[in-house]
């Protein structure tokens, strides 16, 4: 079994030299958890997008995706090892699915594409959002109301941008890099997306992959 971990070694040295007790190490795990996947997975993201050619539309797909998540929540991986190998693949291959597919739409084509994505996401998050974790449930109805609240404006404010980009600048790969950022953490809401994610945890662990 191939064993990773990036933060476990650095929260058992603080442990030692700070005199840290059980508690203050699994807090500073978590914070070091948090600090290292968010900056290591934001960097591969960047690395495989420079790699293929879409840098610019592979970070689109990833602020679209990670703006919705931020209020939305989401599927979640047992690993946080797992969510970064998947963004560093799903992210990019976006923006390249983006500039590929960008030569067969057409004005109209768009404006279509652009109400579809606003629609379907204004039901899934209407319906499910927000989806949060076991590890960290919400469980105020008012706290749940404005986290859809704010999932609602974000979705309003793509579209709106997306129209803004189509009529100033025509610039029809960003168009549908943020479509797809938007449309790939919708489905993450879904019953759909979630069985993605225990399917992928269960194939790491297949794997002998574990964080």
């Amino acid at each position: 079994m191939l064993k990773l971990s990036l933060t476990r070694p650095a929260a058992a040295y603080l442990k030692e030299h700070l005199n840290l007790n059980s508690d203050e190490e699994a807090i500073a795990l978590f914070g070091l958890q948090m600090l290292v996947y968010t900056v290591t997975g934001f960097l591969s993201i960047c690395l495989v997008g420079w790699l293929l050619g879409v840098l610019a539309l592979t970070l689109a797909v990833t602020l679209a995706a990670a703006s919705l998540r931020l209020w939305a929540g989401g599927a979640h991986s047992r690993s946080p090892l797992t969510c970064n190998l998947l963004g560093m693949i799903v992210a990019p291959l976006l923006g390249k699915l983006a500039a590929l597919a960008a030569p067969l739409f057409t004005p109209a084509g768009l404006g279509v594409m652009i109400l579809a994505g606003f629609i379907i996401a204004v039901v899934v998050i209407w319906r499910r959002a927000p989806v949060d974790s076991p590890a960290k449930p919400i469980t105020s109805p008012a706290e749940r109301r404005r986290l859809r609240a704010l999932s609602l404006v974000l979705v309003v404010f793509i579209a709106v941008l997306q129209v803004l980009i189509l009529v100033t600048m025509r610039a029809v790969p960003f168009i549908l890099a943020l479509s797809l950022g938007l449309g790939w953490q919708t489905f993450s809401l879904t019953r759909a997306g979630h069985w993605f994610a225990i399917l992928i945890d269960n194939l790491m662990a297949k794997g002998g992959i574990t964080v």
